[in-house]
């Protein structure tokens, strides 16, 4: 079974409306998930989810989007889960995404998968972060042959991986805990690239001229983790990676 696992955090009809489109894409998918399950982390927005295709489970209080997904993987595993992928819910799928996740993890050895992340906005912030590849993953050099870590809104893993690794909850935001879980994974799995498996990620800027607070804040929030991240991973002071994005996107030679 393919398990679909969506933490969220509703504060505004903005998030509303984006969990909504994110729905909708995952409803128009060529292999549909078995199951989708959409963790709402104790929301203070309220709202109705009134979709037959989805799970949706409530916590009854905040404890970040580790937590929301480590929810999820244990009632994937207890359905007897065979792959399982995660997205958040400012995102759109392509309509192929679950079909090439699937597939890459069926026909290869990697363990865990991640896909091609493309800016939804137009604005200049959006560009940036197309060629800064500020969600994708990076390549492990120096030969490009999988990934060093890949961020947890365009990525799946065999079931069996989930058992061995969680989501460490001492993060409190979306922030740094997809980076630990992957470095801690490679030291028994292997993370590949599916640039088929595109998805497209809005990062919420209305304008260029008006998005400037929004696209430090999102920096500032990466930083925020860097204490914790590099407590376990001392490897990142001497990062020897490479982000993906589009001129550097290439499917590997399986």
């Amino acid at each position: 079974m393919n398990f679909l696992i969506i933490p969220c955090y509703i504060k505004t009809k903005w998030d509303i409306n984006c969990l909504t489109r994110l729905l909708e894409s995952v409803q128009n998918q060529t292999l549909q998930f078995e199951k989708v399950l959409v963790i709402d982390d104790f929301s203070p927005f309220e709202y109705k989810l009134d979709i037959p295709f989805i799970e949706h489970i409530r916590l009854t209080e905040n404890g970040g989007p580790a937590k929301a997904r480590n929810v999820g993987i244990d009632k994937a595993l207890s359905q007897n889960a065979k792959h399982i992928f995660f997205t958040d819910h400012d995102c759109i799928l392509d309509f192929q995404w679950n079909e090439q996740m699937s597939d890459f993890l069926e026909k290869t050895e990697f363990a865990a998968v991640g896909g091609m992340t493309f800016s939804y906005g137009k604005t200049l912030y959006d560009y940036y972060h197309d060629i800064n590849g500020t969600l994708n993953g990076k390549w492990l050099l120096p030969d490009k042959k999988e990934l060093w870590y890949m961020p947890s809104l365009n990525f799946g893993i065999k079931s069996f991986v989930a058992e061995d690794f969680a989501f460490d909850e001492r993060f409190p935001t979306a922030a740094g805990e997809d980076v630990d879980l992957c470095l801690r994974m490679r030291s028994k799995y292997k993370i590949g690239f599916c640039p088929k498996a595109k998805l497209w990620h809005d990062f919420g800027y209305k304008s260029t001229l008006t998005g400037f607070r929004r696209f430090v804040n999102l920096f500032k929030k990466y930083k925020s983790s860097s204490a914790t991240l590099y407590e376990g991973h001392t490897v990142l002071l001497w990062d020897s990676s490479e982000s993906i994005y589009s001129g550097n996107a290439y499917e590997l030679n399986l």
